[in-house]
């Protein structure tokens, strides 16, 4: 039996936690929930130019030192890894507050979607689905943090420090370049300059994170629904929950709402991630090339230290685009398998003039759901695995070119 949800606060609560708390110190909380409190907006707009000034004075001294003053190709090739992360963390990060609406719209039918009267087989399907979003998110996080702060702490620290050939000593530093404008071997420069890339490397984490997160909330709410729709499908024709619930014509018209909500969701899902799926395609295929490229030279070299960082964050990249990829796989086979439900319950026992309805659901599941990158390439798992297999054959023609 359909009853209201006694507990909606606590759950919406639940099902929002993380999300509150990554896109919080992005500063992108308060304006996908409309928080028009002054202290609010002027909090977030402080934290949106922080951020973006913190990559801003990281990577531009990078990109200068990379394309005017360095001369070994192999170095150049060592800098494009971290200044690629760094761009397009970047774009990432304005493409997510360019789609806030989106997200706020996303937000507001999934807080609807928990006010809907449903049964308490409902609302624990809906928890499970949103446990899995959770450890998506608890997974990537991991990686992409374990991976980043092993880059921008231990490794320039384990390599140690250098003598040159003006007997000065220089110690390591992640990002090179701020010695362009700034004696960055003084203290307490030295130390400002490392923990301002260490805070770059968090906010860029973090921006891969809340992506990655956002994808495996709002898909992971879509499967809940589409479970609770197949279970209304089977219990159509049940005499007993008719006799509860009320006549035939409510419960189909009841269904067809729902479906209609899944497949805006979807389509929303689709629309918010697009380009961040565009920019997430181009650079795991190109960074990933690199860190494949890296792991080998760091071999050769037997730096131990250097490989298992390498992996890390080879791992935590191809786990992420692979997340979006499964996401992109799961929503067309959910969209499609409401219509496989609907033709297979027994609607030969729906009076006909009834049952005649039930055929716009089957129609409109055709048309499938895809998550794309940019409008131009579907995600599934296939992409997935054409992505791992372009990253090898530009590994292939990066060891052509520099060996």
């Amino acid at each position: 039996m359909s009853t209201e949800n006694t507990q909606l606060d606590a759950d919406i609560e639940y099902n929002l936690k993380l999300t509150k708390w990554i896109l919080k110190p992005l500063g992108v909380w308060s304006i996908v929930t409309k928080d028009y409190r002054f202290i609010s907006k002027l909090s977030s707009v402080f934290i949106i130019i922080l951020n973006s000034f913190i990559m801003f004075i990281t990577f531009m001294p990078c990109c200068v030192h990379m394309i005017y003053r360095e001369t070994d190709p192999a170095v150049k090739i060592i800098l494009m890894g971290p200044f690629g992360f760094c761009l397009t963390n970047c774009c990432k990060y304005y493409f997510i507050i360019f789609r806030s609406n989106i997200i706020t719209h996303c937000l507001e039918n999934l807080k609807s979607d928990w006010a809907r009267p449903k049964t308490k087989q409902d609302r624990l399907e809906m928890i499970k689905n949103v446990n899995i979003g959770h450890n998506i998110t608890k997974l990537c996080a991991i990686f992409m943090f374990s991976g980043g702060v092993s880059y921008h702490t231990i490794m320039p620290i384990w390599s140690g420090s250098t003598v040159n050939e003006a007997n000065e000593t220089i110690r390591p530093l992640v990002y090179p370049g701020n010695e362009i404008f700034v004696n960055c071997q003084e203290t307490p420069i030295y130390e400002f300059i490392f923990i301002l890339h260490l805070t770059c490397g968090m906010v860029m984490q973090t921006i891969t994170t809340a992506a990655c997160h956002l994808a495996a909330v709002f898909a992971s709410h879509v499967c809940g629904q589409v479970d609770i729709l197949k279970s209304q499908l089977q219990n159509l024709v049940d005499k007993e929950s008719l006799k509860i619930d009320g006549t035939i014509e409510n419960r189909i018209a009841s269904i067809i709402q729902s479906h209609v909500r899944i497949l805006d969701f979807s389509t929303n899902i689709e629309k918010m991630l697009r380009e961040i799926c565009l920019v997430e395609v181009g650079a795991s295929t190109l960074i990933i090339c690199l860190l494949e490229y890296y792991c080998m030279t760091e071999w050769s070299n037997s730096e131990t230290i250097n490989i298992l960082t390498y992996l890390m964050l080879l791992v935590a990249l191809s786990f992420n685009i692979f997340i979006f990829c499964y996401i992109g796989e799961l929503l067309k086979k959910q969209c499609n398998s409401i219509g496989e439900s609907t033709y297979m319950i027994n609607w030969y026992k729906i009076p006909r003039n009834k049952g005649k309805q039930l055929m716009l659901i089957i129609a409109s599941s055709n048309n499938q759901r895809k998550l794309t990158a940019g409008g131009m390439m579907e995600l599934s798992l296939r992409s997935f695995g054409n992505i791992i297999k372009t990253s090898v054959a530009y590994l292939n023609m990066l060891r052509t070119v520099t060996e």
